[in-house]
């Protein structure tokens, strides 16, 4: 089985990418919705956590709110490497039982920070989704509502995209439709199962 991670550029895309593949049968291992999961009440991961971040970032139900997390680490660089340093073992435990449940011949994760948690490794090939600063920035304030100073800012806080492209196996790039994307998904799996089958384009 090939082990197939998913990363890219901040609001590229990456998740459209892994609707597809579902439509196409495929399982996807979503590290972003995993890690919510850690901030629940009556997690392994939830009073470290608070201890991290204080009282204050509980939200009305008693679980950490995300956003409020968000925030504080954003601006706090100590902060967000204690916070990753609980969260990112918990996420890699939960991937590791995704694959070694998988069966056929190619398994998928969805891996926002896979190059900043150092988990190249971890995959057989990487596909990095991406698109220009301009769209990322415009999808951020129309999907997130950030400002744009906002987006911006966490625009700037990532890898450089083309440090990210040097690093791939696939480049993805989402700057059109819907339609043109899933061309190109369509391209890359027919790529990955010639590869399959000993053939190379």
């Amino acid at each position: 089985m090939k082990k197939i991670g998913i990363t890219g550029t901040i609001a590229s895309g990456k998740t459209s990418v892994s609707i597809l593949l579902k439509k196409h049968g495929f399982r996807v291992f979503n590290s972003d919705n995993y890690a919510k999961m850690a901030t629940h009440e009556g997690n392994a991961c939830y009073e470290p956590l608070l201890n991290i971040l204080g009282e204050d970032v509980k939200d009305e139900n008693g679980d950490i709110d995300r956003k409020k997390m968000a925030d504080l680490i954003f601006v706090n660089e100590d902060k967000r490497k204690a916070v990753n340093a609980v969260v990112h073992p918990y996420v890699i435990e939960g991937m590791h039982r995704f694959f070694a449940t998988s069966d056929g011949a190619f398994a998928f994760a969805e891996v926002p920070l896979l190059f900043e948690a150092g988990l190249e490794s971890e995959f057989d090939e990487i596909c990095v989704v991406t698109c220009r600063k301009d769209t990322a920035v415009k999808r951020m304030m129309e999907d997130r509502e950030y400002t744009e100073k906002q987006a911006e800012d966490r625009y700037q806080c990532q890898i450089d995209p083309e440090v990210q492209i040097s690093k791939a196996d696939t480049v993805i790039y989402n700057d059109d439709s819907l339609e043109a994307l899933n061309t190109q998904v369509n391209t890359w799996l027919r790529k990955l199962r010639k590869e399959s089958h000993g053939i190379k384009e």
